[in-house]
């Protein structure tokens, strides 16, 4: 790959990454409008928002494999899917 295809991405992958910092900004305005920073679960928010804020953070400086990145990805939102699709149908069979 030649070094000006690189820094495109690169510039590319930094696009992405302020769309998603200012996701998770948005995130930790939330959170704090809407808990009590004496909350555990307010520090625990935190802690996972700084937690991904890194991980994409080394995603994108490191040259991995890009379809390994998609599969995992792939991955983890069909994931997130199965649990809330499960986590609705718990809601539902309570209600019943």
């Amino acid at each position: 790959m030649s070094n000006t295809r690189k820094r495109s991405d690169l510039e590319k992958a930094w696009v992405y990454y302020e769309r998603i910092k200012d996701s998770l900004n948005g995130l930790f305005e939330i959170l704090n409008v809407s808990m009590d920073k004496n909350n555990p679960f307010y520090q625990f928010a935190l802690d996972n928002i700084k937690n991904l804020k890194d991980t994409i953070i080394d995603l994108i400086e490191h040259d991995y494999n890009p379809a390994e990145i998609k599969r995992k990805l792939r991955d983890l939102e069909f994931n997130i899917k199965k649990s809330l699709f499960f986590e609705n149908e718990r809601e539902k069979d309570e209600e019943d």
